[in-house]
């Protein structure tokens, strides 16, 4: 929001450079992958992106058709790129959940996403433990009534320790929290009772399932309680296996698994014979299918530029029209999943491709995604080959490579990485291998990077996370040990009071801004090698210039969330960020001679806002805030706005929103802009939708030399069909 005018050249060249700037900008797909795991009586939904975020807040909270996330990025080397509008993910109704679509929305000015179900769930939203999305808690829906002749499961579904999620039904029976080994060894013993089941080994899973239930109450006791039963009907134990069973109804009344347990009760009563008649498929059936979604959109943008300036004693005016966009941009995401007892498999591909209609512009198509995965669930490793985004472990960015681990994160995991970055430039891109190892919540790492045979990064670091219930933290600190600075350290928590309604987040982040690396030497160069700068100075001087030309960004940030009566909550934050300057640098034309740059001063954030949902209808939501700013570039600054989403039906949605900027500089320049939108979005049959918005964004500029009127007309229209 940052806009300073300090005479008519710089303004001229700014409004220009704008309006190429929206000609060319470079559009990047910001959903990576949307993934659903139940957890008890909770089915938890990750919504990763392709790069690291800052969770804000979330809006509404409990039960709701319709939730908005919002966020905002991480500095990081390819935040040039512009995330797209309008990109959807969707998730397929199971039976413990409907349907639901993610949409990125307002990329350029307040990013979210908007999460639609085709019915009302209750749920509540927190930041992943990766720092790269968020997740969902979704109360499972009621299981219908038992049916005699529902297929039963061969063996246990046995999920990881709830680490990443709020307790499950069999652990919020306790009182208090359950340790942490107890856990480890509930799980462990849980696979062993698996493994000897799958063996038919019935007696020794009887002893494994046993063990469990003789720990402290935890999430595992539920399961364990079912498959002790099954274990001592496989062994022939009719009459304990009954008694089990019995115990399993009296203890887990609303719990998932009561149909079966009333299925594998009565039939201990009913002749063997019938009982293979009813339950002719015993094993898991494996599945091969395939998903997702292909989305088109055109997008147009003309602006009028009208300046007025000094000239010859008196005031002349210019002016200026230019369509500044003109473009199609489409979106293929395929994955094909092959899924079974033992493996879980998937070909995933992602592609956008950027046709610009603009005289003298180029089309662009980047492959975001192109990756076969194996899983194997049963002895716990896994591997990724292809282009790929990272989920942890030190690595910069989206690579072309191999990743792969063997272990349970609950006990020891190892996990190895290497490849090459995909920056999607003409530079050379830098190649890299890592090391991790996870334990519980912490993970360590060791990753080295090169270019063109010359070390580019080598650091260590650590991170932790931390999920229970509303409640989560995430915190992540890199150091390089080349060139001996601390690259990354960040903290994220959010803490939800469930009794008061009331949500806090918290974050403090300190960042090399690009991070730390030999390339950074070429900013400002006139080559895109660092071979060519070692031919006017030796390697520590190159080291040296990277420094010089490295950054440091810091963020901090608190947060509150208060529902109030009825669908209503009111929210705000405070914000503090920083970025310092950098030093005169460079003494050749090859190298780049780059003046010194001050750094931005403290910049204060306080944002407000007002929330109602379902208010006339099972999907509504309407919000109105405001921010204020002041730093050591702006007197002061203020945003005003106003949003509502209608959904008429389930097929027929409208939005709406007004936003307003007004901003006083210290050169004595002021700006004042106004951005109205609508949008409406149709959905025919179950997989095919259409939609169309249109705005405008009036700006005016009035400065100590000149002023000026920007109108820019814009808007898009676009499908997605999902399969």
């Amino acid at each position: 929001m940052k806009i300073t005018v300090a005479n008519k050249v710089h303004l001229i060249g700014l409004g220009i450079a704008s309006l190429l700037g929206c000609a060319s900008s470079v559009f990047a797909a910001p959903l990576d992958d949307l993934s659903l795991q139940q957890q008890g009586d909770v089915v938890l939904a990750t919504i990763r992106l392709t790069e690291p975020v800052r969770f804000l807040r979330s809006t509404p909270s409990g039960k709701t058709r319709y939730v908005e996330i919002y966020y905002e990025r991480v500095p990081s080397l390819s935040n040039s790129d512009t995330w797209l509008d309008s990109e959807i993910r969707r998730a397929s109704a199971t039976s413990k959940t409907p349907s639901f679509t993610v949409t990125t929305r307002d990329q350029a000015v307040q990013p979210k996403l908007v999460v639609e179900f085709a019915r009302e769930v209750e749920l509540s939203v927190n930041p992943s433990g990766d720092g790269r999305g968020f997740v969902m808690s979704i109360k499972a829906e009621k299981t219908e009534e038992f049916q005699p002749k529902i297929s039963l499961p061969f063996l246990p579904e046995v999920l990881p320790p709830v680490a990443e999620s709020i307790p499950s039904a069999s652990a919020t029976k306790t009182k208090e929290n359950v340790p942490a080994e107890y856990t480890s060894q509930a799980y462990a013993l849980m696979l062993t009772g698996r493994n000897a089941l799958s063996t038919r080994n019935n007696l020794a899973a009887i002893d494994s399932f046993n063990r469990v239930l003789l720990l402290p109450p935890n999430q595992y006791s539920q399961d364990a309680q079912e498959w002790v039963g099954v274990s001592r009907e496989r062994a022939g134990q009719t009459a304990r296996a009954k008694a089990e069973y019995e115990l399993y109804l009296k203890l887990y009344t609303t719990a998932p698994g009561v149909p079966r347990v009333k299925q594998r009760l009565a039939n201990l009563a009913t002749p063997k014979s019938e009982i293979r008649k009813d339950t002719t498929v015993r094993k898991i059936t494996p599945q091969s299918f395939v998903q997702g979604g292909i989305s088109s959109r055109y997008y147009y943008g003309e602006t009028t530029l009208e300046t007025t300036y000094p000239f010859n004693n008196g005031t002349q005016t210019s002016t200026y029209t230019l369509k500044d966009q003109s473009s199609l941009i489409s979106n293929v995401d395929v994955t094909a999943r092959s899924v079974d007892e033992n493996y879980d498999n998937r070909l995933v591909f992602r592609d956008v491709v950027y046709e610009n209609f603009l005289p003298g512009q180029i089309n662009k198509n980047r492959v975001n995604s192109a990756y076969y995965e194996l899983k194997n669930r049963t002895d716990n490793y896994s591997a990724r080959l292809g282009r790929q985004t990272p989920v942890s472990g030190g690595v910069m960015g989206r690579f072309d490579g191999v990743s792969a681990g063997y272990g349970l994160p609950e006990n020891w995991r190892v996990n190895g990485v290497a490849g090459q970055l995909v920056d999607f430039t003409s530079s050379i891109q830098p190649t890299f291998y890592g090391l991790s190892l996870d334990k519980g919540s912490m993970s360590i790492y060791l990753i080295n990077q090169m270019i063109e045979g010359i070390l580019d990064r080598r650091a260590i670091g650590a991170e932790y996370k931390y999920f229970e219930g509303s409640s989560a933290a995430y915190a992540v600190v890199d150091y390089d040990i080349y060139f001996n600075v601390l690259n990354t350290t960040m903290i994220t928590a959010t803490l939800g009071v469930d009794s008061t309604g009331t949500t806090f987040n918290f974050m403090a982040d300190y960042r090399k801004s690009p991070a730390a690396s030999t390339r950074n030497a070429l900013n400002g160069a006139s080559t895109t090698s660092v071979q060519d700068l070692l031919t006017i100075m030796n390697q520590d001087q190159l080291h040296q210039l990277a420094l010089s030309r490295t950054g440091s960004s810091a963020y901090s940030q608190l947060g509150v969330m208060q529902k109030l009566t009825g669908n209503w909550q009111v929210g705000g934050d405070i914000k503090l960020a920083k970025t310092s300057g950098l030093p005169a640098s460079g003494s050749t034309v090859l190298d780049g001679i780059l003046s010194a740059t001050p750094d931005t001063g403290l910049e204060k954030t306080v944002t407000a806002q007002l929330i109602a949902s379902n208010q006339y209808s099972a999907a509504d939501i309407t919000s109105v805030g405001g921010s204020y700013v002041t730093s050591d570039y702006i007197q002061n600054g203020g945003m005003l706005f106003v949003y509502n989403r209608t959904s008429l039906d389930t097929d027929l949605a409208l939005d709406s929103s007004w936003n307003f900027y007004s901003q006083i500089d210290n050169y004595g320049s002021s700006i004042v802009r106004n951005t109205p939108t609508f949008r409406v979005t149709y959905r025919m049959l179950q997989t095919l939708s259409l939609d169309a918005e249109i705005g405008t964004e009036l700006t005016t500029t009035n400065g100590p030399y000149q002023s000026s009127i920007s109108t820019r007309i814009f808007g898009s229209t676009g499908f997605r069909l999902d399969f």
